[in-house]
């Protein structure tokens, strides 16, 4: 489920750059992305927030700049042209991006909402 989500998610921002990303591209960039954020969890199991936290920021800094390799030959502009790095990044970074506002779309809601059910009545 994650990784069809992470492939529909680089298909979106790849869609909105009009860029063509092909399907198995963007599914092995997903299934690649899930490996190492596990490694990572693995990695930062058992640490204090802030090593968890410099572990992320590390990490999606390692997947924009892997990203920007991973597409650069693997996608095309509207032009038909190759991605190239700067594409790649640009691909990577809406794709994060896009995620990350999917998920405060949905858990912001959804904290105020149970915040209001689960108080208790005066």
């Amino acid at each position: 489920m994650g990784t069809t989500t992470c492939a529909g998610f680089v298909k979106l921002a790849g869609r909105l750059l009009r860029y063509t990303v092909p399907w198995k591209s963007s599914s092995l960039f997903a299934v690649i992305v899930l490996a190492l954020f596990i490694f990572d969890h693995v990695l930062a199991f058992d640490q204090p927030v802030t090593i968890r936290i410099v572990h992320a920021m590390v990490l999606l800094l390692v997947l924009v700049i892997f990203g920007s390799w991973f597409f650069r030959a693997r996608g095309m502009n509207r032009s038909g042209n190759l991605l190239g790095s700067g594409g790649g990044i640009r691909l990577v970074a809406l794709t994060f991006a896009v995620m990350v506002i999917v998920a405060f779309t949905i858990v912001l809601p959804a904290q105020v909402f149970l915040s209001k059910q689960l108080s208790p009545s005066p």
